[in-house]
């Protein structure tokens, strides 16, 4: 199995065990683009997202680790989605391009 295969089955587990990590990645992009906000960086979602887990791990106890090897496959994950294509720039993966549609089959 290659590195590409390996992450693609564990962000799909990721997101299986922790939905609401992926919906609020998508609240995210969503409230920019209600601000018409057409292009954006997962990166800077995914560092929104941690700091405010981090803030409701204060006050609830509840901690949740973002595995920065899945940003790109969130991003790739939301783009399917077509008033988000084109949302992100997007680079070649390390380990080369996902081989399975694993995370397509997610609920939105």
């Amino acid at each position: 199995m290659n590195r590409a295969l390996i992450l693609d089955v564990e962000c799909d587990r990721y997101i299986r065990e922790n939905p609401q990590i992926w919906q609020q990645f998508r609240m995210l992009a969503v409230k920019l683009k209600a601000k018409g906000i057409d292009r954006y960086g997962a990166k800077a979602i995914w560092e929104v997202l941690r700091y405010e887990l981090a803030l409701k791990a204060v006050t609830t106890g509840e901690k949740y680790a973002l595995n920065n090897n899945y940003t790109s496959r969130f991003a790739r994950k939301l783009m399917e989605e077509e008033d988000f294509a084109g949302f992100f720039e997007l680079r070649q993966l390390k380990g080369g391009e996902p081989q399975s549609s694993c995370l397509t089959q997610q609920p939105r």
